[in-house]
Order: C-alpha cells, then sequence, then structure tokens
C-alpha cells in the first residue's frame, strides 16, 4: 500500500504543475524546455521517467507540447525527439550530451544540462532577457564539470565527511550523495558512481577513489 500511496503523490505531484505564459517561453527551443522540466522534476523528487517528462512538459509548455489536433493530450512523439536530441541520440557532431538515460529506464541530467537548466529558469522568469541572452545561452553548454570540481564536491559532501571520521552512512546520505532517490534506476547510480571513480582516477585522489569502491560495496544491495 505504501508503494501505491508513493506512486500517487507522485503522479500528483506532476499533474499539478502550472502552465507557464506563452510569452515566456514560445522563443525558447524545445531542447531547452525539456532540460528545465527534467531540472524541475528533479527538484521535486520524481523520478526522470518517460511518461512523467511528458506530462510534466505538457503541464507547463501546453503550446509547444500538445499533439496538433487533440491539444487536450501531450505529443509523446515530440517529447521523445526533443529528450533524444538533449542526449545526443538524434545529433551526428556536437553532441549535446545534456542528459542521459534510456525511456526504458529513465534519465539523468548531466553537469552541463544543470547549467543550461538554470539558463533556461532564469530566461523564463524573466522573459525581457531573452533577446540579450539567446546568443549566450550556447556558450558553455559543452563545458562540464571538471574532475578536479568532482573531487571538491565529493569532500564537502556529507557521506564522504562521515566516512572519513568513521561514522555511520545510511541510505538517505548515499542518494543524496548521488542527488538521487530511492526510486532513481539502479542502472543510473551505477553510472554515475563510475563517472566520479573515473574523476578519481583521472585526478589521482585515491582517498575518495577509496571512498566510492567502500560506497559500492556497503550499498551494494541499491545498486545491483
Amino acid at each position: 500500500m505504501k508503494k501505491e500511496k508513493n506512486t500517487t503523490d507522485i503522479k500528483n505531484t506532476v499533474l499539478n504543475f502550472k502552465p507557464l505564459p506563452l510569452k515566456n517561453y514560445k522563443n525558447i527551443d524545445l531542447d531547452r524546455l525539456v532540460i528545465y522540466t527534467l531540472f524541475s522534476l528533479e527538484e521535486k523528487k520524481v523520478p526522470l521517467y518517460f511518461d512523467f517528462i511528458c506530462v510534466g512538459l505538457f503541464k507547463l509548455f501546453p503550446h509547444k507540447f500538445s499533439l496538433a489536433t487533440f491539444k487536450q493530450h501531450p505529443d509523446a512523439y515530440r517529447v521523445n525527439n526533443a529528450i533524444r536530441r538533449t542526449t545526443g541520440a538524434l545529433s551526428d557532431q556536437n553532441k549535446k550530451r545534456w542528459a542521459n538515460g534510456s525511456p526504458e529506464h529513465g534519465f539523468y541530467l548531466t553537469d552541463t544540462g544543470r547549467e543550461i537548466a538554470k539558463q533556461v529558469k532564469r530566461l523564463l522568469e524573466n522573459p525581457n532577457l531573452q533577446k540579450t541572452t539567446r546568443q549566450k545561452l550556447g556558450v558553455t553548454r559543452s563545458r562540464g564539470r571538471s574532475p578536479v570540481e568532482d573531487m571538491q564536491e565529493i569532500r564537502v559532501s556529507e557521506a564522504f565527511k562521515k566516512w572519513f571520521t568513521n561514522e555511520e552512512v545510511n541510505n538517505h546520505e548515499f542518494f543524496a550523495f548521488l542527488k538521487a532517490a530511492p526510486y532513481t534506476p539502479k542502472q543510473l547510480l551505477v553510472e554515475h558512481l563510475r563517472s566520479l571513480k573515473f574523476s578519481a582516477t583521472t585526478t589521482k585522489d585515491k582517498e575518495v577513489l577509496e571512498f566510492l569502491s567502500w560506497l559500492e560495496k556497503k550499498f551494494s544491495n541499491l545498486l545491483s
């Protein structure tokens, strides 16, 4: 029963999204609106599954994500194409990689994607900025977080501090460290940890690498 209640709460969260005025988003491309919606869902602890994304986009931006004939319903085909572009699936060159994942397993934002989402949020809140900012939107879109920045963020995390002082790290702190939720697909958790381990290896930070390996072992039941 508890699981059903949680699912109902999540569905209600998405259904309660309020549409933005058309003037606020009419000049913003579909891909950026997708990334903003992923960011908004993530903030509300909604798993980034295709159904939730599709409805979220339709609720926030009905004029751009509704069916042409049946405007009271979302256009899943348009949503799917936009998501595939943000993950680079429909690009041959200059892949965006603002998000990763798949409709089958769910999605997650990359660091570049979060940066883009924050830019879009500012533009949606201040439509007058859109003309002056339009050409600047792409300047940093390909710049991801560096391995050094990953190490800095890990070291100030609650999970790392507790591990360092031999304190207990619980499931909640594990998910918080990965910026995830208990319902996040396990595959995405594994990929995120693998990415962080790569950063630790790149920077030759043996201590952080040891911490990440410890996390994998301690929370193996949540990863497999």
